[in-house]
């Protein structure tokens, strides 16, 4: 995935108290970040990624309505395990499989773990055959997730700097009400158990990264978006 590029250096990072509120194009702009659609893609340390920050689990509930209309469409016309396959077809098609594209320090590895959380999905989303609404879930909290892990992190290629400056509490206090409406409206009492556990697992990973890497990266925090996406799923599969 291609970010439009801007110069990083070692100047202090950037006040960000007066931050312009988030704009349409800001809107666009976490569409191009989180999709295939061909629109700009800010770099993830700029403050136009920041403002767009806001708009991620916006773009996670599309992911999963698009989910959703896809199952719905093949699920009278296909076994719930062919379902399955089409529907995590649309939804790697749909995201770009972008951390396909990014995990290259160890493509074995990356083949490896991504295999088994794209199997995870295809096994989860097969399970839930009569309950497409979890595929509104995975999408939404795992991009909340991403917002919540680039919140006030380091970045793990210059722990002496935030991964991201614009991304403060503002950002995330917004994505989270969002989220939790969203959520809390469609599963009502059993989207508390999606939101604790995603949480839970949210901070686990963003604990682990910093006391094994010192921050976060780009690549890093695209995974975790896979790994929750999983973890959503398998919760909605057992309950």
């Amino acid at each position: 995935m291609q970010y439009e590029a801007e110069p990083m250096d070692d100047q202090p990072e950037p006040e960000v108290e007066h931050m312009p509120l988030p704009r349409a194009t800001d809107l666009l702009a976490a569409v191009g970040t989180l999709t295939v659609l061909p629109l700009s893609r800010p770099n993830p340390g700029s403050e136009a990624f920041g403002r767009a920050a806001v708009f991620f689990p916006a773009i996670g509930l599309l992911i999963g309505t698009v989910l959703v209309a896809a199952h719905w469409l093949v699920i009278s016309h296909l076994p719930p395990w062919w379902t399955a396959i089409v529907v995590v077809g649309v939804w790697e098609a749909v995201t770009g499989a972008a951390l396909w594209r990014t995990w290259d320090s160890d493509p074995a590895m990356g083949v490896l773990v991504i295999g088994g959380l794209v199997a995870t999905k295809l096994v989860c989303t097969a399970a839930i055959a009569t309950r497409p609404a979890a595929l509104l879930f995975a999408p939404l909290l795992a991009r909340w997730a991403l917002v919540v892990l680039a919140t006030g992190v380091r970045d793990a290629a210059a722990p002496g700097r935030k991964f991201n400056p614009a991304i403060t509490f503002r950002e995330f206090a917004l994505a989270s009400v969002f989220t939790f409406a969203a959520v809390f409206a469609i599963a009502e009492a059993f989207g508390i158990l999606l939101v604790v556990g995603s949480a839970a697992l949210t901070l686990g990973l963003r604990i682990a990264v910093h006391r094994w890497a010192g921050g976060v990266s780009w690549r890093f925090l695209l995974a975790c978006v896979e790994a929750i996406e999983a973890f959503v799923l398998a919760v909605c599969a057992l309950f």
